[in-house]
């Protein structure tokens, strides 16, 4: 397993959404924190997709189906995603 290089690229520009996709009957998260990307990553395992520059990674989605609610309940409840 090869080590995860995350890099943060303007502090004043970090952000973290989460969006409810009824249609697609998805949870979406995209964040560029490098702390909580960590969190989620150990928590939900790998994302479903990353950003990069060049071998760092500067963002994440996580896709989640809103029919696994256990993950969303360790999501919303076991993860402080909303101190970050």
């Amino acid at each position: 397993m090869e080590k995860k290089i995350y890099k943060e690229l303007n502090k004043s520009e970090t952000e973290t959404t989460i969006n409810v996709l009824y249609k697609e009957n998805m949870l979406s998260i995209y964040t560029n924190k490098v702390d909580l990307q960590r969190q989620l990553n150990k928590l939900l395992g790998g994302p479903t997709k990353e950003y990069k520059i060049k071998r760092s990674i500067v963002g994440s989605i996580w896709e989640i189906s809103l029919d696994d609610k256990t993950k969303i309940q360790r999501v919303i409840l076991k993860d402080n995603i909303y101190e970050f």
